[in-house]
């Protein structure tokens, strides 16, 4: 008997596994080489910081609390990311297991969006809150690998969801439209009407009765200012209708003359597989009312996995539109994928292949951030470096007993080394989102340990007090007022084209 190919073979749990592990394993790298501080990082590097409880995160300082045998959060960058990136890999493991009965390597393409997202990027930046987030997407994966037709998967589901929305809260738009995607999976596989609604049933259950056992424990624990919502007034519809076009506009970055035509093809191939399952269970020998059931169970998950990428985070008065609550937009990516791999393998084994263009996509836009993180690095080493010169070489400044850093609001993210990778894949720019040149977190580690926030002036008074700067440069102004200094930063005004 002829030894088949090896995109046809059937892979054991183990295989899988491993395949999974080298997946993300790759996608991580060029976070690892980067080794970025990303926004909170720097405060919490230097005071062991971790403070996650009032955000209802209650895991997340648990987490670090049980890595560092201590009540703080000193930086352990890279192991705690590797242990949870670990952990997601069985999950999606796990996952595939759970859709495909025999799996072949093509399998793991589908499920591996769930990490690949590119907007997920941002969450894996922080080397402090990525490894909680990865954590709160392998808890959330395996949850929905628990068939809910047991009682004991229900309750082990429901405290999975409680367990991955303790860490992220987020991660319930990416449970949610995952559990959308399995009522679909029991049309597509067969099911009859009973066994659906039944199926539907237990998902809900599980993903309210997690939500339950959160609202009763780590919610009890946010701030007010995290869980106001959005004033339900006549001005509600169209707040989340300008929520709702903003994140498609965010969306619209990933689509690019290089990506649209794979995208398109993905689409046609998506919408041909659910056009097909739309005939069958139309032309099915069932009751009106069970085909009416069947088809509902194909056709309404669509739009709620679409609503879902930004989810619940529509409903609240402090909308947050950055790429870190968008882990939603993995949901439909695996969809669109699933639907594409059933239509392909049913004409050759050898098509869902094919799938790996859009995944080399997702790994080489991982890539190109990495290279955007390390390019930002140094530029702001460049700036502090240069910070910490000036002001040792001012025998008034070096003396000044505190000083403060004022930033303008926005450098617009300046950033020229990248400005042809933004140029090419826009999505890069949203994704680093980062809009400062410095901050005062960052300048202990060039040995300025006497810098404070909350300044007593704003820029204004400090200029109006300090007409003339002790140090004027490209990036900043050094003004002293009674013996303080102030670094009053500049926006950039080159263009971040290179002139060759």
């Amino acid at each position: 008997m002829s030894t088949p190919a090896p995109w046809a073979r059937h892979l054991s749990q183990r295989e899988v596994q491993v395949l999974c592990l080298l997946a993300v394993g790759l996608h991580l790298l060029p976070l690892l080489l980067a080794d970025h501080f990303y926004i909170d990082d720097s405060w919490r590097s230097q005071m062991a910081g971790n403070g996650w409880t009032q955000e209802g995160r209650l895991l997340s300082d648990w987490l670090y609390a049980g890595l560092s045998f201590s009540a703080s959060a000193p930086n352990l960058f890279p192991l705690p990311l590797l242990m949870a990136a670990s952990a997601v890999a069985l999950a999606l493991a796990r996952l595939v297991r759970h859709y495909f009965v025999a799996p072949q390597a093509s399998a793991v393409l589908v499920v591996l969006p769930l990490w690949y997202n590119p907007f997920f990027l941002q969450n894996l930046s922080y080397q402090y809150d990525g490894p909680a987030m990865a954590l709160a997407m392998a808890a959330g994966v395996l949850a929905i690998t628990l068939e809910p037709s047991r009682r004991r998967n229900l309750v082990y589901g429901a405290l999975l969801v409680a367990a991955s929305v303790s860490f992220y809260q987020v991660t319930i738009n990416l449970i949610g439209g995952l559990c959308c995607l399995e009522v679909m999976r029991q049309v597509v596989q067969g099911a009859d009407a009973r066994q659906v609604v039944r199926h539907a049933t237990g998902r809900l259950a599980q993903l309210f009765g997690g939500c339950l056992l959160y609202v009763l424990g780590g919610f009890q624990l946010m701030s007010p200012v995290r869980t106001q919502l959005l004033a339900f007034d006549h001005l509600w519809l169209a707040a989340i209708g300008q929520r709702l076009g903003l994140i498609a506009e965010r969306i619209g970055l990933l689509v690019t003359p290089g990506t649209l035509w794979f995208s398109l093809v993905l689409l046609v191939l998506a919408a041909l597989a659910l056009t097909g399952e739309i005939t069958r269970v139309v032309r099915g020998d069932q009751s009106p009312l069970s085909r009416l059931v069947l088809l509902s169970g194909l056709l309404l998950p669509a739009p709620l996995v679409l609503l879902l990428i930004p989810g619940l985070t529509l409903l609240f008065a402090d909308f947050n539109d950055g790429a870190r609550t968008l882990m939603g937009l993995a949901t439909p990516m695996v969809l669109v994928l699933l639907l594409a791999h059933r239509l392909l393998d049913n004409w050759s084994p050898r098509l869902p292949g094919l799938l790996v263009v859009p995944l080399l996509f997702m790994l080489s836009f991982s890539f190109a951030y990495g290279r955007i993180l390390l390019v930002q690095k140094e530029l702001q080493q460049s700036l502090a470096f240069s910070l910490a010169h000036d002001i040792s070489s001012r025998p008034a400044l070096a003396s000044a007993p505190r000083l403060y850093l004022l930033e303008i609001g926005s450098s617009g993210q300046w950033l020229p080394a990248a400005a042809g990778s933004f140029k090419v894949m826009p999505a890069l720019r949203y994704v680093l989102n980062i809009n400062f040149l410095l901050l005062p977190e960052m300048l202990p580690r060039v040995g300025l340990s006497n810098f404070a926030s909350h300044a007593p002036l704003d820029r204004q008074q400090v200029e109006a007090r300090s007409p003339t700067p002790v140090i004027d440069s490209k990036f900043y102004a050094i003004h002293l007022v009674d013996g303080i200094g102030y670094v009053l930063m500049k926006v950039p005004r080159d263009p971040e084209t290179y002139r060759w």
